[in-house]
């Protein structure tokens, strides 16, 4: 799976002033099948506002410029409904914020199960062993203990 980003732009309304804020200038990026891209830099710099643009999950005051093509595919192009079709699919975000990563109020076992409810058609005890699966795959200690948490 290859993804190429360029000259991605991300401008913001800003509603109080009625100015447009940029918040992307021109970001341009390539990763190819097999690679591992790590983005680092200072807070505020722009790099989850870089991945956002990426999973088209920017609030509608956003507007994007610039090609997000993910093999080939042109996301900015694609509707709301055919980007959640991708998303944990075939693309996903791994938010730095350790306390939005997993609803505290839900079990890690609904959760992993929604994304293959979503995306795999599982459905209750298929989407239960599954999720166990995929947290012995990660090496999650007790994971038949853990899903229940």
């Amino acid at each position: 799976m290859s993804l190429n980003i360029i000259d991605v732009e991300k401008r913001y309304l800003n509603r109080a002033s009625g100015t447009t804020i940029n918040a992307l200038n021109g970001v341009s990026i390539k990763v190819e099948v097999g690679q591992t891209l790590g983005i680092v830099g200072e807070s505020g710099c722009g790099k989850s506002l870089t991945a956002l643009a990426i999973m088209g999950l920017l609030p509608d005051r956003a507007t994007v410029s610039g090609s997000i093509a993910l093999n080939g595919t042109e996301l900015t192009q694609l509707s709301d409904e055919a980007l959640c079709t991708l998303r944990g699919a075939r693309m996903a975000m791994i938010f730095q914020e350790p306390m939005t990563s997993l609803n505290p109020v839900m079990r890690v076992g609904q959760q992993i199960s929604e994304v293959l409810r979503w995306h795999r058609s599982l459905q209750g005890e298929a989407a239960r062993q599954e999720s166990i699966a995929l947290l012995q795959r990660v090496e999650m200690p007790d994971p038949q203990r853990q899903i229940d948490a």
